[in-house]
């Protein structure tokens, strides 16, 4: 089974942490990190790496990044510099709640990357249309 390291600015990968919680439990190889103001990015790019040694037992590891091209992002990329890393490290961006919680359930059936980032775009809906849509058949 895949680890997964959550990464954002900020609080928000331990926030979805929390989240995922709420509705997975407790899930296992799981760590979120997030990027501090004022906080060095080679201080941060070495515990995003330990942070991905820690929860990859052999399988790979995916990394969900808030934003793409944020500092996060950019440290993630930097893993896949190392051949090695970019064989078992899988870097998504945009992440989102269903798609993390989608992951962490589905995760020992072998998700693609594709399936997961469909996932994390039908999470995306404009509430109010669908409301409207629901109204006018009832």
């Amino acid at each position: 089974m895949k680890g997964i390291v959550l990464v954002s600015h900020g609080h928000l990968a331990e926030g979805m942490l929390d989240a995922v919680k709420m509705f997975a439990g407790e899930p296992e190889q799981i760590e979120a990190l997030g990027f501090m103001p004022g906080q060095e990015m080679a201080e941060f790019a070495l515990a995003l790496k330990q942070a991905v040694e820690n929860v990859d037992t052999g399988d790979g590891v995916v990394v969900f990044c808030d934003l793409l091209f944020g500092s996060p992002c950019n440290c993630s990329g930097m893993l896949l510099r190392d051949p090695e890393s970019l064989d078992r490290v899988q870097v998504v961006t945009g992440v989102n709640l269903p798609m993390v919680i989608e992951y962490v359930t589905a995760r020992g059936f072998g998700m693609d990357v594709e399936t997961l980032i469909q996932t994390g775009r039908d999470g995306i809906t404009d509430y109010n249309e669908l409301h409207r849509a629901r109204m006018a058949k009832a």
